[in-house]
């Protein structure tokens, strides 16, 4: 059973990525792309627990996927909302490429129409190059 905190935490991730979204959607609004940031820090804090996020973040190997993230996240709060985005972007990447491949699968395994979708041509090149990133030497 999932408790109260973590219920929040997924709504605030959720109303994060929707935010960022509509931020994206209005042609990179600093307001809505700022909120969906804090929104989605919280709703991460929230779901995972203050001290896992912040080990979450702040490891040895993922120093270029947190300082990325949150120089996107001061770049959009000082007003250069696209540059600060596609830095942002390159955070997230960063931080968060190791979890594709089983995000990818999950959705094709539990996703009605997912796995036709993802087969498809532009995409099944994307979630090919995506799964095959991570691949263990032999």
């Amino acid at each position: 059973m999932i408790d109260d905190n973590k219920k929040i935490g997924i709504g605030l991730c959720g109303i994060g990525v929707v935010f960022v979204m509509l931020g994206i959607f209005l042609f990179f609004d600093r307001t809505l792309l700022a909120l969906g940031n804090v929104s989605f820090l919280i709703g991460l804090g929230l779901l995972l627990g203050p001290s896992k996020a912040f080990k979450f973040f702040f490891r040895k190997e993922k120093w270029k996927g947190t300082t990325g993230y949150f120089v996107g996240i001061t770049l959009i709060i000082i007003g250069w909302s696209f540059c600060g985005f596609c830095v942002e972007m390159y955070g997230i990447w960063k931080l968060f490429a190791a979890f594709l491949p089983n995000v990818i699968a999950s959705l094709k395994m539990t996703v009605p129409g997912a796995s036709t979708l993802l087969n498809m041509w532009p995409f099944s090149v994307v979630c090919n190059m995506i799964s095959d990133q991570r691949r263990l030497p032999v």
